[in-house]
């Protein structure tokens, strides 16, 4: 999709038996299963330090530009540049406003240390 693209790593949660009620329930505790998506747009979001009584933390994350037709959902995470983030709300496919350039899915993925 983009000559120098990066590549991504989508993750989906394995299964694993619920106690309670003995259906199959998504679960991160399982090995994953990943899927690597070449020639990912990555744009860097600024970083904030949201402030909480108590507490110290770091948010960071990306806006990623994925190749049309890449499945996405809040459920998944993503390893980008070996971090691995959450997803934020729904992917839409992205049209350029000047151009009509349609490059494919945007999407946003944070993630909160400390």
């Amino acid at each position: 999709m983009f000559t120098y693209g990066e590549t991504v790593t989508i993750l989906t949660a394995g299964t694993e038996t619920d106690p309670y009620s003995n259906k199959p329930a998504a679960s991160w505790e399982v090995l994953p299963s990943e899927l690597e998506v070449e020639g990912c747009g990555v744009e860097p979001r600024p970083s904030a330090e949201p402030t909480q009584e108590a507490r110290n933390s770091v948010t960071s994350g990306f806006t990623l530009y994925l190749p049309t037709g890449t499945e996405i959902t809040p459920q998944n995470r993503v390893v980008v540049r070996g971090g691995t983030y959450e997803v934020l709300g729904e992917a839409a496919e992205w049209v350029n406003p000047f151009t009509g350039w349609a490059p494919g899915v945007v999407v946003q993925v944070q993630r909160v240390d400390g």
